[in-house]
């Protein structure tokens, strides 16, 4: 059984755009569906019943995390999550900055930041990943890449963030460790371009154990290889980018975005999407606020509900 939970928050929106992604540049709106949403759309931004953002409207979100056996130790420690920022032409340095800096205000206990940093070209590397090195954080910044990195130039990024001190977890695990205990971090590289070595990214871990796992795809949390992890973070989706009342958003058709946002739960293991911060296609985005999600662990026994 699959739970889901979580929503946007409740801030007061400001303006109401519409755009279709290239991720979902061959779903057709009929015309009739598309004047429908977005009469909707307006309709309930004027009365304030949907959050409707600008692109850039940043929100920072906090959500507890209850966790099997978490290490006493880490109990209330915060995790924040930078994910999909894609500098390119429509997201200036200025953006990624911004974002940086929301992520910097969480003063968490650790950041992940879970791909995608630029779009397609090779130019925006480098820039991208000075900025993403202003970040730190005691426990350390650790990152993966996501399907647009390696549609840029996957090894660029890599050496980029390695310059900029930002700890790339390609395949590989680590222990984070905190008051004389440690928590298992397991990073994938992007499913989507067939990087991922499940055996090589788990090698001594143990699967009794508190593990969260990084991975830019939602997709893990349905994976055999990510059987008995307590918490994966990813991004990917843009929490749909574009989400019209009545319609939804176009993308959730493609299984590849069937967890779009939020926590979800199955079998002890907790998957938590990111909205991201980011945008491709046309700097818009509707019923997506852009995110920078904290997540807070908490000991607790979990069990899924229906």
């Amino acid at each position: 059984m699959i739970v889901k939970q979580g929503s946007d928050g409740n801030s007061r929106p400001r303006a109401a755009v519409v755009t279709i992604s290239r991720a979902m540049s061959d779903f057709k709106f009929t015309r009739r569906q598309f004047v429908k949403g977005l009469a909707a759309a307006t309709l309930f931004t004027a009365g304030g019943g949907v959050a409707l953002a600008y692109p850039f409207d940043y929100e920072l979100t906090e959500t507890d995390i209850f966790i099997p056996d978490l290490p006493p130790a880490f109990e209330g420690f915060r995790v924040a999550q930078l994910s999909d920022v894609h500098h390119s032409r429509i997201v200036p340095l200025a953006e990624v900055r911004r974002a940086v800096e929301v992520t910097r205000s969480a003063r968490a206990d650790m950041i992940v930041l879970t791909g995608d940093y630029t779009t397609h070209e090779r130019r925006f590397i480098e820039p991208c990943a000075e900025e993403l090195g202003r970040l730190e954080a005691p426990a350390g910044v650790w990152a993966v890449l996501g399907n647009h990195d390696h549609n840029t130039d996957g090894a660029e990024t890599y050496r980029a963030l390695a310059r900029h001190r930002v700890n790339a977890l390609k395949n590989v695990n680590t222990r984070v460790a905190r008051g004389g205990e440690e928590l298992q971090l397991v990073g994938i590289d992007d499913m989507s371009w067939n990087q991922t070595d499940w055996r090589q990214a788990f090698k001594g871990v143990d699967r009794a154990r508190p593990t969260i796992l990084l991975s830019h795809q939602p997709n893990a949390f349905d994976e055999p290889g990510a059987e008995g992890v307590s918490l994966i973070m990813s991004g990917h989706t843009h929490g749909g980018q574009i989400r019209l009342p009545f319609i939804g958003a176009p993308i959730q058709r493609y299984p590849e975005f069937r967890y779009l946002r939020g926590r979800f739960v199955r079998d002890g293991t907790q998957l938590y999407v990111s909205r991201g911060t980011g945008v491709i296609g046309a700097p818009v985005r509707v019923g997506a606020r852009p995110e920078v999600a904290v997540l807070r662990l908490r000991t607790a026994r979990m069990k899924d509900e229906g």
